[in-house]
């Protein structure tokens, strides 16, 4: 009689446990070497369970989209960060990004006078660079050293009226020595005409020579 296939695989216990056509008597009992040793090694193993999502994916994965309101807060304090450089940035170099260069001077005209002596002023003069005048200052000392009669500038009157004014006025000490002028180029001319007094101020003497000067002060253009 030719023999079945358990009875070939009974022959070769080793096969036939692998089969499934024998199994040891302790196969799957619990407390079985067999049971109590299969998956030591792939559930239980510490290091491979302290180490998972430890690795570069799970890092990745921990990384999330900012939300709306943080990145707000980010460009926010950007914003503020550049205003601030800017801000300081204009204090050495206020013209920055401008095509028209602007800084405030001062334009001057002067002359000449002898102390203990009347004599007409008539102070003329162009500047070299348009500017346009917003105060005037002049150095009478004291009242009464010299009247003003016409304050002209780029061919404008800007003393209006027939009365003389006290030159003190303009002093730089004096109130409302703000006016609001014509812009005066180099081609153009203030013009002050007066008379100074001959009062002679305390400290100074008769005879003397002195400089009796005005100046306009305003924004003006870098290049002329």
């Amino acid at each position: 009689m030719r023999p079945n296939a358990k009875q070939l695989a009974m022959r070769d216990t080793a096969m036939a446990i692998l089969v499934g056509a024998h199994a040891p008597a302790n196969f799957g009992e619990e407390g079985s070497d067999f049971g109590a040793e299969f998956g030591d090694d792939w559930g239980l193993d510490d290091d491979f369970e302290g180490d998972f999502g430890d690795d570069d994916w799970g890092a990745e994965a921990a990384i999330t989209k900012p939300t709306p309101a943080k990145v707000q807060a980010v460009w926010k304090k950007h914003a503020s960060t550049q205003a601030r450089a800017q801000k300081r940035a204009l204090i050495l170099e206020p013209n920055r990004g401008s095509a028209i260069k602007v800084e405030r001077y001062s334009f001057s005209i002067d002359q000449d006078i002898t102390l203990g002596t009347s004599e007409d002023i008539n102070m003329t003069g162009q500047p070299d660079t348009t500017i346009r005048p917003q105060t005037v200052t002049m150095n009478a000392p004291t009242p009464m050293f010299a009247t003003i009669s016409n304050i002209k500038v780029a061919n404008v009157s800007v003393t209006v009226g027939p009365g003389n004014e006290d030159a003190y006025n303009y002093n730089a000490n004096g109130w409302g020595r703000n006016l609001d002028m014509p812009t005066l180029s180099p081609a153009n001319r203030a013009t002050i005409t007066g008379r100074y007094t001959g009062y002679v101020p305390a400290g100074f003497v008769g005879g003397q020579e002195v400089n009796f000067n005005a100046s306009f002060k305003g924004p003006a253009s870098i290049v002329a």
